[in-house]
């Protein structure tokens, strides 16, 4: 039985942030001390930890020396500066952002896909999470890799949550300015989102795939180990505070029952509501704000194509959860003795 450690969490003033202490706290993860460290700008704040509050390091100045494990949750940027800088103090670090998705060098890991790949962790590892976009819908597809998967089309409804606390001001600020007849004020997005949807999500590339979109490809290729695997995606922010949704259809070798499917999507952890002849036998972003699962609905088959309906909420269920399932899958292998 590994012994408790203590674990730093970078960018514990975000939205992850703050996610990922109270699934540490509440899910009795063994630390037996946590640090909340973030950039200069929130030296003097404090967070929540459990029935603790925790006060904010200064990232610059903090001594990654004392802390086996970090999690970072900061965004790229931070990563890129700090994370070298914590495995030379020796931390092992689990990072949710792009800034090693892509490396060949940096294990990326779902645990209920590749949870395999911890027991070759080195001393001071870099573990990769995947995009939040990404962790439910690969969960799901693992879930009918055996019956061998073609084609996956996607489309994605993601909250403004996933673009932070200042895009949650803003659809509340655009939503208070329509209702007293004021002008609506763009600043995170390019257009109101308000009321809107907006079918862009990141910079476009010369194919005119967005980054949002391209990372559901890339990552879908590199946790099941195939570029083979034809995927495509769309990606569209929606006014919705919290939880994502996809759309799914998925083109399959052999014909896989819905009723069987249901079950295969149970059997790796999805909360299955799926009640056709019910008026709300369904699941939404709504109802499902705030709970630690990823749910699925709307589930059917024609011929060897299945479609199904997920939902999250992206910031605990699918972001916060899955680094916190890494730092279990790393401290259950006894990565830290």
């Amino acid at each position: 039985m590994s012994h408790p450690i203590q674990v730093a969490v970078v960018g514990a003033t975000g939205l992850v942030g703050q996610a990922v202490l109270d699934l540490l706290a509440s899910r009795d993860f063994p630390a037996s001390r946590v640090f909340a460290v973030d950039t200069q700008d929130h030296d003097g704040e404090t967070v929540t930890f459990g029935n603790l509050e925790l006060n904010v390091h200064p990232v610059d100045e903090f001594g990654f020396e004392v802390t086996p494990l970090a999690i970072f949750v900061g965004g790229s940027e931070i990563s890129r500066q700090y994370v070298p800088l914590a495995r030379e103090a020796g931390a092992t670090v689990i990072d949710f952002s792009s800034a090693y998705r892509q490396d060949d060098e940096v294990p990326l890991l779902v645990p209920a896909l590749n949870g395999s790949l911890v027991a070759d962790l080195p001393e001071s590892a870099l573990i990769a999470v995947p995009n939040c976009t990404v962790t439910p819908l690969a969960i799901a597809l693992k879930a009918l890799a055996e019956h061998g998967l073609k084609r996956v089309t996607v489309s994605t409804y993601q909250s403004v949550s996933g673009s932070g606390q200042a895009a949650l001001e803003e659809l509340a600020n655009q939503t208070t300015a329509l209702f007293t007849q004021r002008d609506a004020e763009c600043e995170v997005y390019a257009k109101r989102i308000a009321y809107n949807l907006l079918p862009k999500i990141g910079d476009a590339d010369e194919s005119g795939a967005t980054e949002e979109e391209s990372s559901i490809v890339n990552e879908l290729h590199r946790l099941f180990g195939s570029d083979e695997l034809a995927v495509e995606a769309t990606c569209v922010r929606v006014p919705v505070f919290f939880g994502h949704a996809w759309s799914v259809t998925v083109e399959t070798d052999t014909e896989v029952e819905a009723s069987r499917a249901r079950n295969l999507f149970a059997s790796l952890g999805l909360h299955v509501v799926d009640q056709p002849q019910q008026p709300d036998g369904y699941a939404t972003p709504m109802e499902v704000a705030g709970n630690d699962r990823v749910w699925v609905s709307r589930v059917r088959r024609t011929g060897k194509t299945l479609s199904f309906w997920l939902t999250a909420d992206n910031v605990r269920a699918a972001a916060a959860m899955s680094c916190v399932t890494v730092a279990e899958a790393v401290q259950n292998a006894g990565h830290f003795g």
